[in-house]
């Protein structure tokens, strides 16, 4: 006895949403494109400042819009950071100082021969 494929109806009902599928869509816009989009809103942004420049004056644009957003932003941060910043780099003197002790007594011919014959032996565990 051989089992029958059920077979599904040639024409199925849409649903009151759904898209007949012989309407064809719209061809994409190449405008509503991500890259593209974002890229326009780039331009226009640089167009309007470097407007805003062109009408204010660049030394104008400079004491009135640049100097006093330095001094609400980089100053306080300049100074909120600058005694931390001294505090590390004494607290890390005497580590400072032991690394370059050590660096200088490694720069010594002798201990550049034996790390020369060590680096010859292990070249030659290779051969």
């Amino acid at each position: 006895m051989t089992t029958r494929k059920a077979t599904r109806p040639a024409n199925k009902a849409l649903a009151r949403t759904a898209v007949p599928s012989r309407r064809r869509k719209a061809p994409r816009s190449l405008l509503s494109a991500l890259p593209v989009r974002t890229m326009i809103v780039v331009a226009g942004i640089a167009g309007l400042a470097a407007l805003g420049v062109a009408l204010l004056g660049t030394r104008r644009f400079q004491d009135e819009i640049v100097t006093p957003l330095r001094a609400a932003t980089l100053v306080p941060l300049a100074a909120a950071v600058a005694p931390q910043a001294d505090r590390a780099w004494a607290e890390t003197r005497h580590w400072r100082d032991q690394v370059s002790r050590v660096l200088s007594s490694i720069n010594t011919a002798e201990v550049r021969e034996q790390i020369a014959d060590r680096l010859s032996h292990w070249l030659e565990r290779f051969r």
